[in-house]
């Protein structure tokens, strides 16, 4: 017998080679991703397979990953499966890491053992580019999983887009901030349909007097018309020291709180919801910027529907559990959708209004003609600008 089967292994019976000519069945566990940690094999040949990839949670993915730093081993890792999920580890493998996995789409209608009477008939009851029929059928990844809550051809779609900023385009600013320790606290500038074309700012183990000073320096450059800071948790004490304390224009928005307005067309659990429905129709017209963390933030929450029939988004905890990381960038965007928020002429910021003056536009990082910002509660400026 040149091998031996047990409950876990094939392994050699040649006691020279039970470390090294053998396969391991490890069954993975989310809970318990440790169980199988350590696969080496220094210098000779790992194999990994993932069947059914598309719905292996991102934690095995992360805790397999660490094979990779065997020097001179030769590591072939296959991924085979459905392409459900339009976000996750293995619809990575075809989109930003598609550069270092060779790839195949496979169409069923192309292979020779394929049932081609009943594809017909799936192709009768699904349109071509249906979830169904494009997951199951064609070896195509979703626009938008069964789920999700904003398709994915939607955001790359804005990504692209380029957008002219008219002179009074209202600079609305969404703050998220940051509860926990992988969580960050996140300003997104938005200025009418330009959201923008530069990076927000996202800061990770900042104390929320600091998340004000940074606050309170964007204001004192830049003519801000209003401020939307996600209220609950730490994020009250925010509100109330940039209201009270620099007296900027700041609103206190409870993501679990009622939506502020109704609709015919959905109805909504609760307010982070809504913003984010309002974030979606702005999607169709809005530019953002070409990043890859912010599109998977964008299209990673799902939704579902209470027992009023009310939309409600997936929450961040859910999202985390599924092995996705927190949206704050996003929610950050979403905030600047909290209502709507109207163009003002320049003359509306005369009179006793403070004003300051700033050279420089954040949002193209170029210098621009001088022009008159306003900021509550600073001392009027008396130079005069054409």
């Amino acid at each position: 017998m040149f091998f031996e089967l047990t409950a876990t292994a094939l392994i050699s019976a040649d006691p020279a080679h039970e470390q090294t000519w053998r396969t391991d069945l490890l069954p993975w566990n989310e809970h318990r991703p440790e169980s199988f940690a350590g696969l080496h094999n220094q210098g000779k040949r790992i194999l990994v397979i993932m069947d059914e990839a598309s719905v292996i949670p991102p934690i095995i993915w992360q805790t397999l990953e660490p094979i990779m730093v065997d020097a001179s081993t030769e590591i072939i890792w296959a991924v085979f499966g459905n392409p459900l999920h339009s976000v996750g580890p293995f619809r990575e493998c075809f989109g930003r890491f598609a550069h270092r996995w060779n790839r195949w789409h496979v169409d069923a209608r192309d292979v020779g053992i394929s049932d081609k009477a009943q594809i017909k008939e799936w192709a009768e009851d699904h349109a071509e580019d249906s979830y169904f029929f494009m997951t199951r059928v064609r070896g195509l990844f979703p626009t938008a999983s069964a789920m999700q809550f904003i398709p994915t051809d939607l955001v790359e779609a804005a990504m692209i887009r380029g957008i002219e900023r008219l002179p009074n385009d209202p600079l609305i600013l969404g703050v998220d901030v940051a509860r926990f320790g992988d969580d960050c606290s996140v300003i997104y500038a938005r200025r009418g349909l330009d959201a923008p074309s530069t990076l927000p700012m996202v800061y990770q183990g900042m104390s929320a007097d600091r998340l004000e000073d940074r606050i309170l320096e964007f204001c004192q450059q830049n003519r801000v018309e209003v401020i939307f800071v996600d209220g609950s948790g730490v994020g009250g004490g925010v509100v109330d020291h940039l209201a009270n304390r620099y007296n900027l224009p700041v609103e206190d928005i409870q993501f679990g709180g009622k939506p502020s307005r109704a609709t015919n067309q959905i109805k909504y659990a609760q307010r982070r919801s809504e913003m984010w429905g309002a974030m979606r129709d702005a999607l169709k017209y809005l530019a953002i910027p070409n990043s890859s963390e912010l599109r998977d933030q964008l299209v990673g929450p799902e939704y579902d529907f209470n027992l009023k029939g009310e939309l409600q988004l997936e929450k961040k905890s859910d999202m985390k559990k599924r092995g996705l990381a927190s949206p704050d960038i996003a929610d950050a965007l979403a905030l600047t959708f909290a209502r709507p928020v109207f163009q003002r002429a320049y003359d509306d910021w005369m009179g006793t209004a403070g004003n300051v003056v700033s050279e420089y536009d954040p949002l193209t990082g170029e210098p621009e003609s001088p022009r008159r910002y306003y900021v509550p509660g600073w001392a009027p400026l008396k130079e005069e600008f054409e």
